[in-house]
């Protein structure tokens, strides 16, 4: 079975019209024509009707059911051609959130060699797109935040170890005096939030529902959590963190959160559940497992 032929046909059934599909591969039509042709002939059914009057219904029920399937087959020979092309490069693709890779990226480039780092290439956004990017084949490793265990089809997530939130205030803050603070006494506080990229919104929002507050928040479309940080250090809000992003940090206090949710930072090794490591990713993987942040 040609491939190209199952990519012309799940187009057709997107499109459905022969013409465009010709269009946008830049093809003849009569292409297009003798690909389905060659299909329908490989499982002896008919996937288009003849009848174009109904141009809505021109894909039958055996049609619908290769369409399903060849998605599916087409996009795991993209990932093959991503994945063979780094292979043949030698090319580590690793994918790091900003916020653990201030955790973990000095030990990891203090454990690897020099060889082997100049094949480290590490694509550094919040866990929520690394994790579409691991699926979509764009990248074969990354250590992923979440608030729970990683459970996504196709994807092998490997846990390592799970850090504490905390609220994170201006040192000339108030509340910056304080050990620990509780949700409820945050009511009138103005929260630095997060868009969808990052886990935190998703933690936040478990203490708003525990603590049955409605805190004022204020969303900005960072490009990292550094500028998060700045804006808590400048005393115009507060914000929930992972208490070791800002282990260090001058000019930002880290509080302990009281409330008993276990809500928890959960750093996990993810890769493709069909992805074949190769020696130096295996010994990646075995280097990161070793690694765990002190409080």
């Amino acid at each position: 079975m040609n491939t190209r032929d199952l990519q012309y046909f799940v187009m057709l059934v997107k499109l459905k019209n022969y013409t465009q599909v010709a269009k946008y591969f830049n093809v003849s039509q009569p292409s297009i024509t003798q690909a389905i042709r060659r299909l329908e002939q490989e499982f002896d059914t008919n996937l288009v009707r003849k009848d174009r009057v109904h141009r809505d219904e021109m894909i039958t029920r055996s049609g619908q059911l290769l369409y399903k399937k060849a998605i599916a087959i087409n996009k795991k020979i993209d990932i093959a051609h991503q994945e063979i092309a780094r292979a043949d490069q030698q090319q580590i693709k690793f994918g790091l959130p900003p916020i653990i890779g201030k955790m973990y990226i000095s030990h990891i480039i203090g454990n690897l060699s020099k060889q082997l780092l100049q094949r480290f290439k590490i694509v550094s956004v919040g866990s929520h797109d690394l994790l579409a990017e691991l699926q979509a084949g764009k990248i074969d490793i990354a250590m992923l935040g979440s608030i729970a265990p990683i459970n996504q089809a196709g994807v092998f997530a490997q846990l390592i170890t799970t850090r504490p939130f905390s609220i994170i205030v201006s040192e000339q803050h108030p509340l910056a005096k304080k050990k620990s603070v509780s949700f409820r006494d945050l009511t009138d506080e103005l929260f630095i939030n997060y868009d969808q990229q990052y886990v935190h919104k998703a933690a936040f929002q478990a203490y708003s529902t525990y603590a049955q507050i409605n805190p004022r928040t204020a969303v900005y479309k960072v490009p990292n959590i550094s500028w998060i940080k700045e804006l808590v250090r400048q005393n115009k809000g507060i914000s929930l963190m992972v208490k070791d992003a800002v282990k260090d940090e001058p000019g930002i206090v880290a509080l302990d959160i009281e409330d008993p949710i276990p809500e928890k930072f959960y750093i996990s090794i993810a890769t493709r559940e069909d992805y074949i490591l190769s020696k130096d990713e295996q010994q990646l993987i075995s280097q990161l497992e070793e690694i765990t942040p002190t409080a």
